[in-house]
């Protein structure tokens, strides 16, 4: 039985800590696709998606704007038609963890496991192929967010850094 309760707390444990390991950053993008033939983007005008009013959604833009001049490719408007068009869509949910303490004595032990409530935001940034209408580039990043503003401006800012340092090779 204490055998069963000890397993319990430490499998509670190491998902709790996973919860906490920090950011994860994928990419994944047409690899058959040369990105070299691009000079030009816009912002995609229609996105149901996109978070409104949101003072990170528009660090994201800045951040992602700054990442796609950084390879060479300059911003439009979307009536100039661009080579790509780009659209940032991001969601928050909240998450339980729990963390779980506990001392193992004579006969027995005692512990105590402590539910905490967190907030994932997850950052979708997608590039497709204007004329063709295809998705090329897509990138995708979740963290932890918690209650410091400018902490969080900096996860999205470390967030669109890692996406784009993904970026194809020409």
């Amino acid at each position: 039985m204490m055998k069963t309760k000890f397993a319990l707390c430490t499998m509670i444990l190491c998902s709790a800590s996973m919860v906490a390991v920090g950011q994860t950053v994928s990419v994944n993008y047409n690899q058959n696709q040369s990105f070299s033939q691009f000079h030009t983007y816009a912002w995609a005008s229609e996105n149901a998606n996109k978070v409104q009013n949101s003072i990170l959604a528009q660090v994201a833009v800045q951040d992602i704007d700054a990442a796609l001049q950084g390879k060479g490719l300059q911003k439009v408007e979307e009536s100039q038609n661009p080579d790509l068009v780009v659209t940032a869509n991001g969601g928050m949910k909240e998450q339980t963890s729990y963390t779980a303490m506990g001392m193992r004595g004579f006969g027995g032990g005692m512990g105590t496991i402590t539910p905490q409530q967190n907030v994932i935001g997850t950052l979708i940034v997608d590039l497709y192929d204007a004329k063709g209408k295809s998705l090329l580039w897509r990138g995708i990043a979740q963290n932890t967010l918690n209650n410091n503003g400018n902490k969080n401006q900096q996860l999205v800012q470390k967030a669109v850094t890692k996406m784009f340092k993904q970026w194809p090779k020409s």
